[in-house]
């Protein structure tokens, strides 16, 4: 196992293309951590950079405080699981996963021990003799996880390991993973565009946009305080709801909700910016009956209900909003999809448990609690601190 550190690590490709912009982040020895983002952001090429595939342009990787910049991958002692398995059609289970060892040269009853091991771990043993093309997906996955155990590397790296597994199969492949890296204890590294997966598998988790990482901690923090908008839009689904809204006067006022609140009270009022962008993730609202009235913390909508979408242990429902008196977002408008002009509607999203029973076409009142809301600068996307 090892502790992984990168400082101001930089990749620029020759035709000017900077793919990573000084990512700089530690990984602690036996930590699961997660690289994730949309494609094209840059988390692959971290990863290869990492296990010595990719040079880097500017910065410093290290290893247990030992810089290894230079190194091959060979030496660095990485162990990479490929997202096409990467495993040899004609050998035998036992052989593929015995050939790092057998180039390595090592000794035969090492090997047979070290495959045996790996095979118990990962449930292979009565697969040991079969070919790649008699294996389930899920199976060749195991087999690609396998090779890489009996090196017993610093550290294994994924690169989107269960992308080509079947929604079904992906899940129970997941939960396998997290079972073997909680057993085994090797410090992981593992990218995804999948939120989901990096929700559920990591300890701490990296977001990356367009190469420059926008925020590292846990799952939890991710959600609860992201550091701007595109985390905030991208942890969580449904994605959260965003709306233009303004400060005055100690108020919040949300014109194309029709909503004007008391200010959250961890917002500093001094030095705000002009207008702000409002975020409430769906499962912060609540169906109301006509005869609850919203406190004075509380914001109450009347909405017609669009789409339902039925989930089993919670219902998703979608509804529009008509934009009337609507502020400028001159940053972030495009990213957010609030360019909206007079006429527009701007598109809600609602998780409630299936207690409640809602068709599309009923008019429902919801409410939410102003201090759940996320507030961001509409020209930087940098969320509003909180107190603590």
């Amino acid at each position: 196992m090892a502790t992984i550190t990168l400082n101001k690590v930089s990749k620029r490709f020759a035709d000017g293309t900077e793919a990573v912009r000084e990512a700089s982040f530690s990984i602690d020895d036996g930590e699961f951590f997660i690289l994730v983002g949309p494609s094209g952001c840059g988390k692959s090429t971290l990863l290869n950079m990492i296990v010595g595939l990719e040079e880097i342009s500017d910065g410093e990787i290290l290893v247990d405080g030992k810089l290894i910049n230079d190194l091959d991958p060979k030496s660095r002692n990485m162990a990479m699981v490929f997202q096409s398995y990467a495993l040899y059609p004609h050998m035998s289970v036992r052989e593929n996963m015995a050939f790092p060892l057998t180039m390595a040269k090592l000794p035969k009853d090492e090997i047979r021990k070290r495959v045996n091991e790996a095979a118990e771990i990962l449930e292979l043993g009565p697969l040991l003799d079969r070919k790649p093309r008699h294996l389930s997906g899920g199976q060749r996955q195991r087999v690609a996880m396998g090779r890489a155990i009996v090196r017993k590397p610093v550290a294994f790296l994924l690169d989107e390991p269960l992308s080509n597994l079947d929604a079904r199969l992906r899940l129970q492949t997941r939960t396998e993973l997290a079972r073997l890296q909680k057993r085994l204890r090797t410090t992981t590294v593992y990218v995804t565009h999948d939120q989901t997966e990096a929700m559920t598998l990591g300890d701490r988790v990296a977001v990356l946009k367009d190469g420059v990482i926008q925020q590292t901690g846990t799952p939890r923090q991710l959600y609860e305080q992201p550091h701007n908008v595109f985390v905030a839009g991208f942890i969580g689904s449904p994605a959260m709801n965003f709306v233009p809204a303004k400060i005055d006067n100690h108020r919040l006022h949300i014109p194309s909700l029709n909503v004007s609140l008391p200010a959250p009270q961890w917002i500093s009022l001094e030095r705000l910016p002009e207008t702000v962008i409002a975020g409430i993730r769906p499962e912060c609202f609540k169906l109301v009956t006509a005869d609850d009235s919203a406190g004075e913390q509380q914001a109450m909508l009347e909405v017609s209900v669009d789409v339902v979408e039925w989930l089993g242990a919670d219902v998703l429902l979608y509804f529009q909003f008509d934009v009337d008196h609507w502020p400028r977002v001159p940053a972030l408008a495009r990213d957010l999809n609030l360019e909206k002009q007079p006429g527009e509607r701007l598109d809600f999203a609602a998780r409630l448990n299936t207690n409640h029973s809602v068709r599309e076409g009923d008019k429902i009142k919801l409410a939410f609690d102003v201090g759940k809301l996320q507030l961001f600068d509409a020209d930087t996307g940098v969320a509003l601190a909180r107190d603590g």
